[in-house]
């Protein structure tokens, strides 16, 4: 007969805790799609300062005309939808926001925008598309 000593059983339940929560991970929703455009400014190596407080990010970064400026984001909008057409990636997100370079917006004219090229290389802009990794349980910009 095995004995089970209360450190192995305490071990099995942390254990057991741990892979139920990561079957609950990440979801494709609205809250995680906001969460993953933060942070793919939070992770770029040219950010500096980042914070984020709701829908409104701020950051030192590239400048329009190069050097550094102060940046403001704001969320407007995100939408997750199904893609129907793609098991690997079931869900398409989509965020809108306004970007504020020392205190002035960057407009932006449908598919023109003068954010910096740093930005746009790692696939944000005024409006921006991810895909849901479903094997994953993250968006990809």
């Amino acid at each position: 007969m095995v004995r089970v000593s209360w450190l192995s059983r305490g071990s099995l339940i942390v254990m057991v805790m741990m892979a139920m929560a990561g079957c609950a991970g990440a979801q494709a929703d609205d809250e995680s799609l906001r969460d993953s455009f933060a942070e793919q400014i939070e992770t770029s190596r040219f950010v500096s300062d980042f914070s984020r407080d709701g829908d409104e990010i701020t950051f030192s970064g590239p400048g329009r005309d190069g050097g550094t400026a102060e940046w403001r984001v704001v969320l407007d909008t995100s939408l997750v939808e199904p893609n129907q057409f793609n098991d690997a990636r079931p869900y398409t997100g989509r965020v809108t926001s306004d970007w504020y370079a020392d205190g002035e917006i960057v407009e932006y004219l449908g598919n023109m925008t003068a954010l910096p090229k740093e930005i746009l290389d790692r696939g944000l802009g005024q409006e921006c598309w991810a895909n849901w990794l479903d094997d994953e349980r993250r968006w990809d910009w």
